[in-house]
């Protein structure tokens, strides 16, 4: 699976992961920042981990929510366990 495949699945999953919806997808790039962009609080991180782990088959056995800044170094991180 490709950065853009991955990038793609993961703002399904941001987008579920807060209550703006669709609104937000129109702007997320790898670039975008988890909490100063999305203003994602705690509970809506620990969201996107655990279905994270769900749709990619993965497991975040070596990290904890705050050591993700940007969408990039989420797409980063998954796909490295995919490799």
């Amino acid at each position: 699976m490709n950065r853009n495949e991955i990038l793609e699945k993961l703002k399904e999953i941001l987008v579920a992961a807060d209550e703006r919806g669709s609104d937000l997808i129109d702007s997320l790039s790898e670039q975008t920042r988890l909490q100063d962009d999305l203003a994602l609080s705690s509970v809506n991180m620990l969201y996107m981990m655990i279905a994270t782990e769900e749709v990619f088959n993965i497991r975040f056995d070596d990290v904890g929510v705050g050591e993700f800044k940007t969408v990039g170094d989420v797409v980063t991180y998954i796909g490295g366990k995919l490799s």
